[in-house]
This record gives structure tokens, C-alpha cells and sequence, in this order.
């Protein structure tokens, strides 16, 4: 069978030397990886799961946590990332967990551990005869998470042909080698990132915090990067504290949010010039993509839709809106997935599509409510908010979410983390520059409330800072 994983297969063989991985202190080239895949797997074969069940994998390190996922695939098992002490209650039924020593402290109870040690990479295990991997494009092979921002992770199961589709659509109109993927492989956009670089026989550079970032595009001379909004408005803060020259840099693709003005003017000056704004859903993978600046020129621009890809905008009561009017953005649902008897995924978001095929999306409907057909409404003023906060005052965190009684001017609630500094008429200031008439109260809290992905949970923060008004 022709999958993503036998392209990998293929540059394993004929460029064993070329460098498959990399972090900022180790390169494990394609010939290497062979090696530990193949002795994973005879590890993992010796704990004799059962080739439907799945396989959590638990370690931090991600060029051990994606040969242990590879492991699975060559042996026709599936795999489940998940992410030190931030598993959710809605998780699939998993025979086992591999893990790393601290995975396996922190785990209790809740899955049978098994450690993933140093020699399950190095040593040679006793010789086995492996089982034949996937065999049909239809089988499940991967299961993830969705980000939890409204409330419990969803359940994703993808199929061999899923990997294979979703993955190569994340490398458009690109053919640079040198790739930092800064979303976890917990996520779905960063798994199918990772197998879409290793598939296309590419480097694929790993990093576990900002700083590691920096020096790594300058070590390395990475010309790509991949990130999710969060991430780039981390990386923009370190760039610009360390003045940073990032001279090889020629582009940086990031999603997961709505973009700011804030965060995609800072980002162009202290990281990279040329800067994509992608959108897309774990549910669906990237649906649309746009530059920044005609983000900045077109206030709300999503992208351009994908070619392949069907979005729909409908209203409340599920009916289609006609081009140019606002409803809720739905994207069309693959017909092999489960429970494809309903046609469309519910993205939450407010959004519509102009004639010309253009996505735009102004926040998400827990902010902005039902439109009912509106034509262009405001935008959301949540993220532009969050990343003032951030990138002029510093805050170690913010998020934000609207509160409107209908008695008057909408106030804007921020929780701030660390950030004495901030004072709401400032803020207010600032917004009403760019057109967002709000009053705002800034209201200090110890923590966000974020998913096991790293987003903001819009549903926890507005009870937070409701209880708190």
C-alpha cells in the first residue's frame, strides 16, 4: 500500500545520512531513525497489544515521542499523544501508555505505564519477526484531541488516507528544507506537520520554548517556520527583547486564532517579514490561508479558501446564508468519518464568504452571539486585547471575553497574569484607535484557564471573570 509512512520508508533507505531530526543539542538523521523505529517496535511488539487498540504515548522529549509513534504505525497500531500531567477525562480506552521516567511518577493509576527508556533507542532488543503495518487507507491509524476551548476535548480518529491528505496540505507553495515545527505533536496540526516533513524527506527541527527558538533559526539557518498564534506571540516577545536577527528566516505560517493587528505588525518587524495567517480546525485540518498583510488591509480576513476545501456559512436555525452575509462558519465533514450522517462541523465561529471565495471570521460565537444574517459585523476585540497586554505591558498571560447586559456600552473583562502595570484606561485608549468601542476592567487572577492544548478555555475564563465583574 502507497501511504505517507512508505515515503518515509524510502528516504529511511536512500538518504540515510541526510538529517531527519533535530533539537538544539541532537540530529538524528533518516538511517538512525530506521534504527530506533525498528527497535521500538520490537519492544512494543513484545507487549503484544492488540492490533485494534490504541497506544497512548507520553514523552516529552519529541523526537523520542514521534520514532515510539512511528513504531505504532510500522506495526499497524494506533497512537494517541498526550501531554505531561494535562490529560483530560475524554480520552479513548488505551491498552497501555508508553512513557518517560517523569510521565510514569506523575501518571498514577489511570493507565498501565510502561517506560520508554533510554535503551528502547539505543539497544538492540532479542530478533522478532514484526507483523505487516496498515494495509487498507480506510483503518484508523491515529487519534487525537481537539484544543478544548469551549469545553472537554473532542474525540478525532483519522484514517491512513487522513495523515496522507491533511499532512501535505500544510506545505503549500513551499519547498524550503530547513522546517521548525513549533506545535506539539498532542496536536493535530503539529502531528500532520511532522509526517508531512518527514514524508517530502525534509529536516524537521523541534524546539520546547521560545528562547530555544531564536537560537536555533540562528544555529541552524531555518528558512520555515510553523507555529500556532500563541507561539508566535511568544517568539515575537523574545525577538524583540534579545534583538534578535533572524537573517535566514523567510517565512513563518501560524494559526489557531483569530490574528491581531498587534500580534501581525510586531511579528513582521521582530521575526520574519513575510508572515501567513492560516485557518483551519483539528476536525478538518487547514481550510484557508492568507498573507499578512492583506490580512492587515482587510480587517477579519481568514484566507483564501483552500482548493478541496467546502465551508459553509449558515444561521441559527441551520439554514445557508447567501455570500456576504454573516452566520456560523461550518466546514464539509469527510464522508468516511464517524458520524458523517451529519454533513458539517460546527467551527464556532462567526464568519462569511465574499463572492470571490474569501473567508473572513470576526471571533467566536460564545463573544459575539448569532448574527442571524448580519452583513460584516465588528470583530471581536478578545485577541487584540490579550496581545496589547502582552506585547506593551508584558503580562505574563491575558485573556479576555465580552460582557454586554444590553444597558449600555459592552465592557471588555481581561484576566491578566503578572501585569501591574496595566491600566484599563490605556488599554481603552489604545482599542478605540482601532475601532473597538468598549469599556475594559483589567482583573488580575493567578492563572488562565487553558485546554490540553495550551488555548485559552472561553467558557471557564467568562465564569471566572463573571464571578469576579
Amino acid at each position: 500500500m502507497n501511504n505517507w509512512y512508505d515515503h518515509i520508508l524510502h528516504h529511511m533507505r536512500t538518504q540515510p545520512e541526510t538529517p531527519a531530526m533535530a533539537m538544539e543539542d541532537r540530529i538524528v538523521t533518516y538511517g538512525m531513525l530506521s534504527l530506533a523505529v525498528n527497535r521500538c517496535a520490537k519492544r512494543i511488539a513484545a507487549l503484544d497489544p492488540a492490533r485494534d487498540e490504541t497506544v497512548a504515548v507520553i514523552v516529552a522529549n519529541p523526537i523520542r515521542h514521534m520514532t515510539l509513534c512511528l513504531a505504532l504505525f510500522r506495526l499497524g497500531i494506533r497512537s494517541l499523544s498526550l501531554t505531561h500531567g494535562k490529560q483530560s477525562a475524554n480520552l479513548p480506552t488505551v491498552a497501555f501508555a508508553l512513557g518517560d521516567s517523569e510521565a510514569c511518577k506523575q501518571q498514577g493509576s489511570a493507565f498501565r505505564m510502561v517506560e520508554a527508556a533510554d535503551a528502547w533507542f539505543a539497544e538492540d532488543p532479542p530478533a522478532r519477526t514484526l507483523p505487516a503495518g496498515f494495509a487498507d487507507a480506510r483503518q484508523i491509524c491515529r487519534v487525537n484531541l481537539t484544543s478544548g476551548t469551549t469545553g472537554e476535548p473532542k474525540i478525532l480518529a483519522f484514517t491512513v488516507a487522513d495523515m496522507g491528505g491533511k499532512g501535505g496540505g500544510l506545505l503549500l507553495g513551499w519547498s524550503g528544507s530547513r522546517r521548525l515545527c513549533l506545535p506539539g505533536l498532542t496536536v493535530a496540526l503539529g502531528f500532520w506537520t511532522a509526517c508531512a516533513i518527514l514524508t517530502g524527506g525534509g529536516t524537521l527541527y523541534f524546539s520546547q520554548s521560545p528562547h530555544q527558538s531564536i537560537r536555533m533559526i540562528e544555529l541552524f539557518s531555518i528558512e520555515h517556520v510553523l507555529a500556532s498564534t500563541e507561539q508566535l506571540l511568544a517568539l515575537t516577545r523574545v525577538a524583540r527583547t534579545q534583538g534578535a536577527r533572524l537573517a535566514s528566516l523567510r517565512l513563518i505560517e501560524f494559526g489557531g486564532g483569530v490574528p491581531s493587528r498587534a500580534l501581525l505588525e510586531a511579528a513582521m518587524i521582530y521575526v520574519c517579514r513575510d508572515v501567513y495567517c492560516r485557518y483551519g480546525a483539528s476536525e478538518a485540518g487547514p481550510m484557508a490561508r492568507a498573507p499578512a498583510r492583506e490580512v492587515l488591509a482587510r480587517p477579519g480576513l481568514a484566507g483564501h479558501v483552500l482548493a478541496g476545501v467546502e465551508i459553509g456559512i449558515f444561521d441559527a436555525a441551520g439554514k445557508p446564508c447567501p455570500r456576504g452575509k454573516a452566520g456560523l462558519v461550518r466546514s464539509r465533514r469527510d464522508p468516511r468519518w464517524e458520524g458523517a450522517e451529519e454533513p458539517w462541523v460546527d467551527l464556532d465561529d462567526i464568519g462569511w464568504l465574499t463572492e470571490d471565495g474569501d473567508l473572513f471570521v470576526v471571533g467566536r460565537s460564545a463573544d459575539l452571539g448569532s448574527p442571524d444574517g448580519e452583513a460584516a459585523p465588528k470583530i471581536s476585540p478578545v485577541h487584540e486585547a490579550e496581545h496589547l497586554l502582552r506585547l506593551e505591558w508584558d503580562a505574563t498571560d491575558a485573556a479576555a471575553a465580552i460582557f454586554d447586559e444590553g444597558g449600555g456600552r459592552p465592557e471588555l473583562r481581561v484576566a491578566t497574569v503578572d501585569c501591574p502595570n496595566a491600566k484599563p484606561d490605556g488599554l481603552e485608549a489604545i482599542l478605540r484607535e482601532r475601532g473597538f468601542d468598549y469599556a475594559v476592567r483589567i482583573v488580575p487572577v493567578p492563572a488562565i484557564p487553558r485546554g490540553v492544548s495550551g488555548k485559552v478555555n472561553r467558557s471557564e475564563l467568562k465564569s471566572l471573570l463573571r464571578g469576579r465583574g
